[in-house]
């Protein structure tokens, strides 16, 4: 195409009607321009002509359903668009079946060509960014929204201008106030604003279409989108526009000034009202960047948006953002801080005036303070619960609490649980949530009747309160709406006030005024609450200014505030300054358009005067109803007269009904005018209130009243006869029914009466048939007068009552008018009325009936049976008169003028309908009598539709289509032209039917449409009936997609219902479940048995023949369909057939073309040219046949049916290359036609044929081609089934972001598909940490959170975070960690509350109070968090933490649902892969074990084998004993015997040892009590071993089922201690030897001591004997003493044998104080000879041990001379030993010895004891490891310790003789 010469239209502009259809010739030569989200954009261009066109249509065949929506809404909005700003489709077409938009041909390029290439210069990209402005800012002041904004919705051209195209999404913007939703739901998800994913609660308005244009030209800018996805993450669009911030354009291109991407991050912003308002602002800007732009391409600085004006009124939720009255609150607050006593503010005024504003706005203040918060609101609705709004105060003061560290927790729990002891109970049935913070846990008892309970309860508070309220954190009690309260919290609430005493307890109450409370009990209560207060403060918020609401009004309109003050002032004389009603009054004269803006100016225009003459608001009624008692009596009885006739009207009736002249009026009312009573203009007046009218109206007596209104009445009527509108009319008569009792005269009530009628006839023409009935009830009123008689007045009941609906009383009104004396016309009206209730009662035979004998009262009588014959006479009787040309005889006639002909023609019309359903015949007879009626005496109303149902049978009968169908046109036309409308939708119904045969599809439907509306309006409820089923059969001809036949078929069942005809309600019903058996895939095999089950059957034709044929004939046929749809041909062909038998009761109807073409296929599926026999040939030909014919006449509609048919037989004929063009006939003529589900069909079964043929590859095309065309269908049962036959075929279709996609129908379908599929990807993944980041990453795309954590509960309630994500401009990043959560990462108040509750939290925007208003982390991170606990049976194993800063109102309970939903998976989820990865760690920690468990019984064996032990387990039941290698070698047991009893096993014991171990073994096991024992056995060969045996029971509870244990073979070792034990006494002996050794001077001084006795006395014995007389006794003595010296001294040299000899020790009783002295008597010399003195301290009464005195000599011995050698060295101090025993009370001897010598340290006490140990320089070191192990040996203990100042203390302590037995 050339860009510079526009060619040719074709077809020609002026030939074209705009936005008509037409249709495209087969010629055209099509060549795409662009595809673009599903739409092709094509030129087309005609070869002869050269005439061009450019078309807009679906890519491809998924592309359909969707892309025809959006093309079809476009198409709708035509007439709003404009060519200079857009490219604007001029009509509709079909191209290739598909639906297709014509455009004008236009030579431009699609911006997204190119998209994703950066615009190099910046000069450039301005320039191009102002040009794509210009159209969206024309669109945005012709009021539309476009919805869709994106590269490929601009065409741009060569010469600088652009054009926006792809409206489908378009909307326009309703109003000022009220953004709608967009027309079709879906968008392009990379383009789309924040509010259009409809993840939040924001309308869609112009702004959004901003948002996207910043992403437009955030990727022009820089060549890419703002948020960079990953290929899989395409589908998460919507998270990144809510949660994530995009990257400013100057970080991604380095070149753009920062103002340019401060402008483009301004379009970015996520909420609405911080973007660019308007398009003007933009450009503005744009305009400002380019001016200032530098050669360096630097932008000077500005504030963006300054020229921004907002073309809607956005109002804030708020005229305060902050309160100034809530200082006086604040005051209060410090008061109370101050002096620790309580104070009460109450908070009054009307509604509106800012009561909850001062509430907020103290809490906003309080929260920075030390403070505890309970705030409680009361619901005007929700029905009063008891101590409702006390409970929800302290509740969220609870969670409060709960949210706080634990050690603060841990405090409350012990102050609450103190002072509610006793009241637990209580406590929690008012706040449930105390029960975490009470130790005693409440006791529910049963409630007892008990008198004080209320006095309990109130005590109850009384405690809670005065332990809240604390000293440095007052509590504030904050109670709003009081004026709804409960009694008994009132009076727990005064309670309080009286009883609290001195704590710091602020209480704050607002509450309505209390003169506008309806209750007296109520007022008194709330009046006395200051007086029960110790301080109280009243604050009455003061309504806003005169200056504050033009403020107000400057901000809404971006203008001066002096600019608005005079509607400031108005709007405030309206309101009373009321914030609330300024508000209302502002949007309700917004939304009446008395306040607009000039979108070229930019400014806001109003019109004062229209607005003055509004109404007040509520709350400026009562003053002004107060004035009204002022007024002066005539002007208060005139304003009643004025009320009388309502509340507004026209100022010269109101001079008429009161006979005064306007300047009188306007005089006398002057008073209410300046009081604001009444508005009066020139010509009108107007009561400012209702109200105020009401109050007026309320001043007159009934008297007066009848009297005005029927003078109003009089006046009305007159004018009513003038005037052509219903208006007058019917106030006339309102005023007539309010004036029954005074109208006498007879002639008077007569015209009311006819009057009263007029009125019923009209109402009833307009459908208002309950305005009707009451206006006839007025004319009875009026009593039977004149010629409106009662008989007439029942015919218009009768009708309207009928119209409602009410059959049973239409009948009972038409049975009495056939009754009652009346004309024949009259009651023939009645007979039709009454055999239409019959038929609605489906009893036609008796509707049938009545017409019937009706027809005979007036002389006409047909034969109710007529044969074939008969009808064929009266045919050709018909065609001689009229000779075929229908338009002659009939267009020429006159109308009827008789008007008894036309009663007997409306008979004959119902006769003939009824007949049409049992009688055909019957019903053609009545048809061709009615024909020559009209043509014997003119055309009436019946006429048009026989002549229409005439057209209908004789194309039926005898094949006359074409005939048929002008005759059918004709009566349409002959409707049109004498203005029959009651006889339009009766006309058209048949002609539905009649074009069929003859026309497109397209007309057959807008035939049904427009009957269905005709008949609604003009009150024909059967037709309407019947047009609704005859259109959803007609969508199912078409192929319509089954979602729209659904929501039609739904429309269709609501409206029949409220008609009670039960027969179409029955056939909707059979409509709708085969179109839900189409929609609805099942898994499995797919069948019809139960698609229309039995009970849908109408009643069978025996009972009701006629009433039900045509039903069954439906029933049948769309079984038969159904069960063809799933491949049930045999039951198909049986269910067709019955219906069959009932075709004849459809005659000309569109559903025989299903009957025969499903019956041809039924049967042909279940045939092969080899089972195709003749009989089967001439079945099938006789439904082929009627196709054929049909598609002779009409091939666009029926060609593709018969070329199917035709397939068939010829592939039965076995002609397959025939067949197969055949197929490809029917699938090309199927899609021309748009007809898919022959197309599906065609393809199906081309697809079998090709198959069975031997051609998968065409075969595979044919079934793909069939999915496909079902798919258009909707018909997902089939698609499901095709795709389980044939799974091969399945194609993933991936939609790209970059196209407009459609949403689900509503966000909770969405959200559940998000859980489903969400929860299909957690429950699949099993490794934990891909887990938790698929979690992570869900949680956030589908909660719109920008961070999130992830946190672990231990058992112990401990949280532990493991993982966090945040978003980022590139996608979810998850981090797994291990770290306690910290005040930084979280609100831990919030996490603590989760924790201890167990209940979900959510909080909102950081403005808004609610428990956990105060927590720092909220406070300062401005954040609205989501919090969510993860159950898994019922155990709190984790917590989801998600949180929001852009868009804090982005949670909602939609949000928490999924959240909480994804939660429950997770957990289930999260705790399986923990125990898997714990399997793993497990399996690998078991295979670990396992080897080292190997390794270990490897090293037991070598063990045992080593160490000579074997182990044993001893099965008690069995006596069986399992034992090791190595036992079985100690006992000697053969190689593999492994097993022996306990029994064999004792044979084994030697027999000095067997006893011991028999009793202990048995013993052992009957106590259940360890075994331990050494003994010896003799093995087989004879050889004697010693064992150690040591076995340990094990069982359940008391119960020892077995014993363990080792052997350990103890013969070597014994030998071993034997010899040690030899070895030690020797070495006892040697040191006992060696000790005497250093002792050899002593003893030989000890021993030289008797010698020298000896000597002495021997010497002087020898003298005594020489001596004479020899002196005997002398001599005696001196042999006693030598005697006795030697005894002495062999003493003294047995007793060092002793020490030195080697024996075995002996014990005995001895004396450790003679052993004491004799080792000192050894020792003497020796300590003589070194100095030392011994002391003795003996001061042990008993000091007798049982042990070896050798040994024991050997120890004194030892320590007397290590004594002696420690004092060696000693010179400075006198040496000495002191020896010292004494008793103690355990029954021992303690010996010590103590030196005086050098000492030891104290680190060596211990260390001196061991063996080779010496501190002396030649010991040996074995002498007190010697002495220590004797001492051992009598069982006692060797110890040392340093003496002080000098010297070391030995000790020992030995039991006495008498305590060792």
């Amino acid at each position: 195409m050339n860009e510079h010469t526009s060619p040719a239209f074709w077809p020609a502009r002026g030939s074209l009607h705009e936005g008509r259809a037409f249709v495209l010739k087969e010629d055209v030569i099509f060549t795409v321009l662009a595809q673009e989200g599903g739409i092709s954009w094509m030129n087309g261009r005609h070869p002869q002509s050269g005439g061009s066109f450019i078309i807009a249509t679906a890519v491809s065949d998924e592309e359909e359903e969707r892309a025809t929506r959006l093309l079809k809404n476009e198409f709708a909005l035509r007439d709003r668009l404009h060519d200079g700003w857009a490219i604007r489709p001029v009509a509709s077409t079909q191209y290739r079946g598909r639906f297709a938009l014509v455009y004008a041909p236009f030579c431009f390029e699609l911006l997204a060509c190119r998209a994703g290439k950066a615009i190099s210069g910046i000069a450039r990209f301005i320039e191009m960014a102002i040009r794509i402005c210009g159209p969206l800012r024309q669109m945005h002041l012709h009021n539309l929204i476009h919805g869709d904004i994106k590269p490929g919705a601009f065409f741009v051209h060569h010469d600088a201008t652009c054009r926006l195209c792809s409206f489908g999404l378009s909307c326009g913007t309703s109003d000022a106030f009220s953004q709608s939703r967009l027309a079709a739901s879906g968008g392009t998800p990379a383009y789309m604003s924040p509010e259009h994913t409809t993840r939040t609660r924001r309308a869609v308005d112009s702004r959004s279409d901003l948002y996207s244009l910043g992403i437009v030209l955030y990727e022009l800018l820089t060549g890419r989108l703002p948020f960079e996805l990953s290929a899989d993450d395409q589908t998460n669009w919507a998270h990144y526009h809510i949660a994530s911030e995009p990257l400013a354009p100057g970080r991604v291109r380095p070149d753009v000034p920062g103002m340019l991407s401060t402008i483009i991050l301004k379009l970015l912003e996520k909420n609405p009202e911080n973007r660019y308002q308007t398009v003007d602002g933009l450009i503005a800007d744009l305009r400002r960047c380019q001016a200032t732009l530098t050669a360096e391409g630097e932008i000077v600085d500005f504030i963006p948006g300054q020229q921004d004006r907002s073309p809607a009124i956005h109002l804030a939720d708020s005229l305060f953002s902050a309160h100034p009255q809530a200082s006086d609150v604040i005051a209060a607050f410090e008061r109370v801080s101050q002096s620790g006593a309580p104070e009460l503010v109450t908070i009054g005024g009307p509604s509106g005036i800012g009561k909850s504003s001062v509430i907020a706005t103290t809490l906003k203040s309080l929260q920075q303070r030390k403070v505890l918060l309970a705030v409680g609101k009361v619901d005007q609705y929700s029905p009063t619960l008891p101590y409702g709004v006390l409970s929800s105060a302290f509740r969220t003061l609870t969670l409060h609490l709960l949210g706080l560290p634990a050690g603060e927790v841990a405090t409350w729990k012990i102050r609450l649980s103190r002072a509610l002891e006793g009241f637990e109970e209580l406590a929690v049935s008012l706040v449930p949530e105390l029960n975490l913070l009470l130790e005693n846990k409440p006791r529910f008892s049963a409630d007892t009747f008990s008198i004080d309970a209320r006095a309990r309860f109130s005590h109850m508070v009384l405690a809670l309160v005065k332990t809240f309220a604390t000293q440095g954190a007052p509590l504030v009690l904050l109670l709003d709406n009081v004026q709804w309260i409960d009694a008994a919290s009132l009076q727990t609430l005064d309670h309080l006030l009286r009883a609290c005493g001195a704590i710091p307890l602020l209480v704050v109450v607002a509450h309505r005024d209390l003169s506008s409370l309806s209750e007296p009990t109520l007022q008194t209560a709330l009046a006395s609450l200051p007086e029960a207060a110790q301080h109280a403060t009243t604050i009455v918020p003061q309504p806003l200014s005169v200056k504050a609401v033009a403020r107000w009004l400057g901000g809404i309109f971006h203008a001066r505030s002096t600019g608005t003050t005079d509607l400031a002032t108005l709007i405030h004389e309206k309101t009373g300054g009321n914030p609330l009603f300024v508000q209302e009054f502002l949007r309700r004269i917004v939304d009446d358009g008395l306040v607009v803006h000039n979108k070229y100016q930019g400014k806001w225009h109003y019109d004062l005067q229209a607005i003055r003459a509004r109404h007040y608001t509520e709350n400026v009624v009562t003053l002004v109803l107060e004035q009204l008692k002022e007024m002066p009596d005539e002007t208060r009885r005139l304003l009643g007269s004025i009320a009388c006739l309502g509340c507004t009207g026209e100022l010269e009736m109101l001079c008429r009904v009161v006979g005064r002249s306007a300047a009188e009026i306007r005089y006398a009312l002057h008073p209410a005018v300046t009081a604001q009573l009444i508005v009066l203009t020139e010509k009108e007046y107007a009561f400012t209130h209702d109200r105020v009218q009401e109050a007026a109206f309320a001043l007159l007596d009934e008297g007066e009243k009848s009297h005005l209104h029927l003078t109003t009445a009089s006046l009305l009527a007159d004018a009513a006869r003038q005037t052509a509108g219903n208006e007058l009319l019917f106030r006339a008569v309102h005023h007539v029914s309010a004036a029954l009792d005074c109208i006498q005269p007879a002639p008077q009530r007569q015209r009311f009466r006819e009057l009263s009628l007029q009125a019923a006839r009209r109402a009833k023409r307009t459908g208002d048939y309950l305005s009707a009935l009451s206006y006839i009830q007025t004319a009875r009123a009026l009593g039977n007068a004149g010629p409106v008689s009662d008989f007439m007045l029942d015919i218009e009941e009768a009708g309207c009552e009928f119209a409602l609906g009410h059959l049973e009383r239409t009948r009972a009104l038409c049975d009495a008018i056939l009754g009652s004396p009346g004309g024949l016309t009259e009651k023939a009206l009645a007979a039709n009325l009454l055999a239409e209730v019959y038929m609605r009662q489906s009893e036609i035979r008796l509707a049938l009936e009545a017409s019937l004998c009706w027809l005979g009262v007036f002389g006409i009588q047909i034969s109710r049976y007529p044969e074939n014959a008969e009808c064929d006479e009266a045919w050709q009787q018909f065609c001689q008169r009229t000779a075929d040309a229908p338009q002659n005889p009939f267009s020429q006639l006159k109308l009827m003028e008789n008007a008894e002909t036309e009663a007997v023609m409306n008979l004959l019309y119902s006769a003939s309908i009824f007949a049409s359903f049992t009688c055909p015949r019957l019903h053609f007879l009545l048809l061709c009598r009615m024909m020559h009626l009209t043509l014997d005496h003119g055309i009436t109303g019946a006429s048009t539709t026989e002549m229409a149902w005439f057209g209908v049978l004789i194309g039926h009968r005898y094949a006359e289509y074409r005939l048929g169908f002008e005759y059918g046109t004709l009566a349409r036309e002959l409707v049109n032209r004498h203005g029959y409308d009651a006889y339009e939708a009766k006309t058209l119904l048949p002609l539905d039917q009649l074009s069929v045969w003859t026309q497109p599809l397209l007309y057959t439907i807008e035939c049904a449409k427009a009957c269905f509306t005709s008949a609604v309006t003009h009150g024909d409820m059967t037709m309407a009936c019947f047009a609704a089923c005859h259109q959803i059969i007609n969508f199912l001809s078409r192929g319509d997609h089954l979602d729209g036949v659904l929501t039609s078929i739904d429309r269709g069942l609501a409206f029949v219902r409220k008609t009670d005809y039960q027969d179409i309600e029955t056939v909707l019903h059979i409509q709708r479940r085969y179109v839900e058996f189409l929609r609805t895939p099942v898994t499995g095999p797919w069948s019809a048995a139960q698609a229309l089950p039995d009970d849908l059957l109408p009643a069978p034709p025996e009972q009701a023949p006629e009433q039900t044929s045509t039903m069954l004939f439906w029933y049948w046929l769309y079984r038969g369909m159904a069960h063809f749809s799933c491949g049930e041909y045999a039951d198909a062909q049986a269910d067709l057939e019955m219906a069959g038998w009932y075709a004849w009761s459809a005659p000309g109807h569109i559903h025989l073309l299903d009957y025969h073409f499903y019956s041809a296929l039924a049967l042909s599926r279940q045939l092969t040219p080899e089972t195709f026999s003749a009989d089967y040939r001439r079945s099938i030909h006789h439904h082929y046949d009627k196709i054929a014919l049909w598609a002779r006449i009409n091939p666009g509609t029926f060609a593709d049916k018969e070329a199917l048919i035709y397939a068939e037989i010829v592939r039965l004929d076995g002609m397959n290359s025939i067949a197969l063009e055949q197929y490809e006939k029917a699938v090309r003529l199927s899609r021309e036609g748009g007809f898919n589900p022959i197309n599906a069909l065609a393809h199906e079964l081309a697809g079998r044929f090709s198959l069975a043929c031997g051609y998968p590859t065409a075969s595979d095309a044919h079934f793909r081609g069939a999915i496909a065309a079902w798919g258009r269908v909707g018909a997902q049962a089939k698609v499901r089934q095709l795709e389980q036959d044939f799974p091969h075929l399945l194609a993933s279709g991936q939609s790209r972001a970059y196209d407009t996609a459609a949403f689900a129908q509503n966000e909770v379908i969405r959200d559940l598909q998000s859980v489903i599929k969400a929860s299909r990807a957690l429950s699949e993944e099993i490794n934990l940490e891909r887990l938790i980041e698929n979690l992570m990453t869900l949680l956030l795309e589908r909660a719109g959170a920008q961070r999130g954590l992830l946190l672990r509960v231990s058992d112990n309630h401990i949280p532990e975070i493991e993982a966090s994500a945040w978003t980022s401009t590139d996608g979810v990043r998850v981090r797994i960690l291990k770290a306690s959560p910290m005040a930084t990462d979280m609100p831990l108040s919030v996490l603590a509350a989760v924790i201890r509750t167990g209940q979900e939290i959510r909080t909102g925007k950081p403005e808004e109070f609610h428990p956990f208003s105060q927590d720092p982390y909220l406070v300062t991170s401005g954040a609205a968090v989501m919090c969510v606990p993860m159950f898994k049976q019922a155990r709190l194993v984790g917590i989801l933490y998600l949180e929001n800063r852009l868009m804090p109102e982005v949670f909602t309970a939609e949000h928490s649902r999924v959240v909480s939903l994804l939660g429950a998976q997770a957990a289930v989820s999260l705790e399986t892969a923990r125990l898997y990865a714990e399997l793993l760690a497990e399996n690998i920690q078991r295979r670990r074990v396992e080897k080292e468990l190997r390794a270990s019984q490897t090293s037991l064996m070598l063990g045992e084998q080593i160490s000579h032990t074997g182990s044993w387990r001893w099965e008690l039941v069995q006596d069986l004993m399992f034992m090791s290698e190595e036992y079985a070698r100690i006992l000697g047991l053969p190689e593999q015997q492994k097993m022996i009893s306990m029994a064999e096993f004792l044979t084994f014991v030697h027999e000095d040892d067997y006893g011991r171990i028999s009793t202990l073994v048995n013993q052992s096991v009957r106590d259940g009590l360890s075994m331990r024992a050494e003994f010896r056995i003799i093995r087989t060969d004879g050889s004697v071993r010693y064992l150690l045996g040591i076995g340990d029971p094990v069982g359940v509870g008391s119960e020892v089922n077995e014993y363990y244990g080792i052997i350990t073979d103890i013969t070597s070792q014994r030998a071993a201690e034997d010899a040690m034990r030899v070895a030690q006494a020797d070495l006892a002996r040697v040191s006992r030897a060696t000790t005497v050794g250093q002792l050899t001077s002593s003893i030989a001084h000890e021993i030289n001591q008797p010698l020298m006795s000896i000597v002495s006395n021997a010497g002087a014995s020898l003298r005594w004997l020489n001596r004479d007389p020899a002196r005997l006794e002398k001599v005696r003595e001196g042999l006693e003493e030598i005697a006795a010296e030697g005894e002495r001294a062999g003493e003294i040299i047995r007793s060092i044998q002793s020490l030195t000899r080697k024996q075995d020790p002996t014990f005995t009783r001895i004396d450790l104080h003679f052993l004491i002295h004799h080792i000192i008597m050894l020792s003497r010399s020796e300590l003589e000879l070194r100095h030392i003195s011994v002391d003795y301290l003996l001061n042990a009464d008993d000091s007798f041990i049982i042990g070896d005195s050798v040994q024991i000599q050997q120890v004194l011995l030892n320590l007397v001379m290590n004594a002696m050698e420690a004092m060696a060295e000693v010179t400075d101090r006198p040496c000495s030993i002191t020896i010292a025993t004494a008793n103690c009370a355990e029954g021992k001897v303690i010996f010590e010895i103590a030196d005086t010598g050098s000492g030891i340290e104290p680190e060596l006490t211990e260390r001196i004891f061991d063996s080779f140990y010496s501190t002396k320089a030649q010991g040996m070191g074995m002498g007190l490891t010697i002495s220590a192990s004797i001492i051992e040996r009598h069982r006692g203990k060797l110890s040392a310790r340093r003496r002080e100042p000098y010297g070391t203390v030995f000790t020992f302590a030995l039991p006495l003789a008498g305590q060792e037995m």
